[in-house]
């Protein structure tokens, strides 16, 4: 009877033990789906990715958060620079000489062509094909902004922009201006900035000093030129159209006075505080705009020349550097999900960037209410079809190039050289660097 009663009590205690079992398994597995997988994969290995870039404010870190609490296998450890897309470039070119470099960093449209020759980059174009990856929801006209001269697909858009013209439409009413019909052309935009510019106050801003001569190839390529010569073994900005462009902004700064000759900071403060009535700067700036600015704060596309606009894509991609193949493959992944259609959403909305993905812009739940609350921001997306890749000095100078143009359009402002001395300058200058 005691040995009986024992097998019994030993059956419960197995029973018992198998029920707690279960209801534990089954906890844990609520747990993961509840907090996105964070028990780490099946083997508990977890690869540890760096994600180095330029953007400011702590949108990149709740991207992150987002995706590391996504899923249970990579973790993303993001890393800020100072200093825009050359902060960026400095940094991993100091890395370089140990080795180390970021596995994926935010790299500037202005610098495709110097990561693909002189870096070690991972073609996002393996991934790609060996997952035949579905692009078809990108813009078209993104996805080029990561595509080599041979127009295979090395990055992936992460952060565009176009360069749009803001306005103060209290300013348009004040001055007796149409501010449902803002100046479209370079001479519309001259005529308003000279009816704006009084009682201390000045008519426009061009924010030529944004890195990488980025104004400056919008406003030559506008008016027909372009930035380097055909068969790429000189610079293109001398000539007619590219004085044209420089002559314009300091005519504006020293003839109609209409211009004030600030940086960009300055300049902007000035914007967001009244003290001038329309800025002409990137997409990007939106957010800040909207968040400073006490009045009726409007867009309009760029001003066009002769009906012809062409505006370069401002922005960064996302390159893969990992050596790890696990790392590669990790850092893959967060591209993925830092292109996907919420991500994108999720930089456009909190920076004032355009989204890459079709199907965010029309979804009511990320961008299709937003643009109707927000119409400012829906401008930047009917110049779409006007958009050109940042242009890419070849070889390992551009940088220096951009400094070079960037000098010789402020001697230009402050009327130290003649237009055309300081485009035959930097034009000179230019072309033995790219020697």
């Amino acid at each position: 009877m005691k040995k009986q009663m024992n097998v019994i009590l030993l059956a419960v205690i197995l029973l018992l033990t198998t029920m707690l079992s279960a209801c534990g398994q089954d906890g844990q597995g609520e747990a993961a789906a509840d907090t996105g997988g964070q028990n780490g994969t099946a083997s508990g290995e977890v690869v540890e990715i760096e994600f180095l870039h330029q953007h400011s404010g702590d949108i990149i870190d709740r991207l992150v958060e987002k995706y590391n609490q996504s899923q249970d296998k990579v973790r993303v450890k993001p890393t800020f620079v100072q200093g825009s897309y050359e902060g960026v470039i400095e940094k991993i070119q100091t890395q370089a000489a140990s080795g180390k470099f970021p596995d994926v960093f935010t790299n500037g449209f202005v610098y495709n062509r110097f990561a693909i020759d002189t870096l070690p980059v991972v073609p996002a174009y393996t991934f790609i094909d060996k997952e035949k990856t579905d692009l078809s929801d990108f813009f078209p006209s993104m996805l080029n902004l990561g595509k080599g001269d041979d127009g295979q697909q090395y990055m992936m858009p992460f952060a565009v922009s176009t360069p749009l013209l803001y306005y103060n439409a209290d300013h348009f009413k004040e001055a007796g201006l149409d501010p449902n019909q803002p100046p479209a052309t370079w001479e519309e935009v001259r005529d308003a900035a000279k009816k704006l510019t009084k009682d201390g106050r000045y008519g426009i801003f061009f924010d030529y000093q944004i890195t990488g001569n980025w104004l400056y190839q919008a406003m030559t390529e506008t008016a027909g030129g372009q930035m380097m010569s055909k068969d790429l073994k000189s610079v293109g900005f001398d000539s007619d159209a590219g004085r044209k462009a420089l002559q314009y902004w300091v005519d504006l700064v020293n003839q109609d006075k209409s211009m004030p000759n600030l940086d960009s900071k300055q300049a902007s403060q000035s914007f967001q505080s009244g003290g001038v009535s329309m800025y002409v700067t990137t997409t990007a700036a939106l957010t800040g705009f909207r968040k400073q600015s006490a009045f009726d704060l409007r867009t309009a596309l760029f001003p066009s020349v002769d009906g012809n606009r062409t505006v370069p894509a401002g922005g960064n991609n996302l390159v893969i550097l990992a050596k790890d193949p696990k790392k590669q493959e990790a850092a893959w992944d967060f591209v993925k999900y830092a292109t996907s259609p919420e991500a994108t959403t999720m930089i456009a909305q909190e920076i004032g960037y355009m989204v890459t993905r079709k199907s965010a812009l029309d979804d009511p739940k990320m961008m299709g209410d937003f643009l109707k609350e927000v119409p400012a921001a829906k401008v930047t997306y009917n110049q779409v079809d006007n958009m050109v890749p940042w242009y890419n000095f070849p070889g390992t100078s551009g940088s220096k190039v951009y400094k070079i143009v960037q000098d010789n359009i402020q001697a230009a402002l402050l009327q130290q050289k003649s237009v055309d001395q300081a485009v035959k300058d930097a034009a000179n200058e230019a072309n033995a660097l790219l020697k």
